[in-house]
């Protein structure tokens, strides 16, 4: 069976390194098909957004716009996560939130770990239960 785990650490972790790297980058132009596969939403949506915001030119700054107004998973986890950027812990029915998971199936397994919140640094334990 597989679990939330892999989700988060196969897919979404890698994801998110690879456009914080292209962030960090400061690049002045960005592949829109690159970062359209990357994102998980099609260039149109991309020039959709861009467009509604007034920006000229996709560079590596206006990815976080772009994302927070992308339609995509990855797009509204970085959306959802942003309101959480200072937590030290996350409650259940926060991390139900912001990766859009059955809130039962958290709850359970903070119960199977005997806690009622977590750190980032605990979350393989509790994505191998959900």
């Amino acid at each position: 069976m597989a679990s939330f785990f892999n989700t988060y650490y196969n897919e979404i972790c890698p994801t998110l390194k690879e456009l914080d790297v292209i962030i960090k980058s400061n690049y002045s132009h960005v592949d829109i098909n690159e970062l359209s596969s990357l994102l998980g939403i099609t260039p149109e949506e991309i020039h959709i957004i861009l467009d509604s915001k007034n920006i000229e030119s996709l560079s590596s700054e206006v990815i976080p716009t772009v994302m927070l107004n992308g339609s995509s998973y990855i797009c509204r986890i970085f959306k959802k996560s942003l309101s959480y950027y200072n937590s030290k812990t996350y409650s259940p029915r926060d991390i139900a939130y912001i990766y859009s998971i059955d809130e039962k199936k958290v709850l359970d397994a903070f119960s199977e770990l005997h806690i009622t919140e977590i750190s980032e640094s605990n979350f393989p334990q509790l994505f191998k239960l959900i």
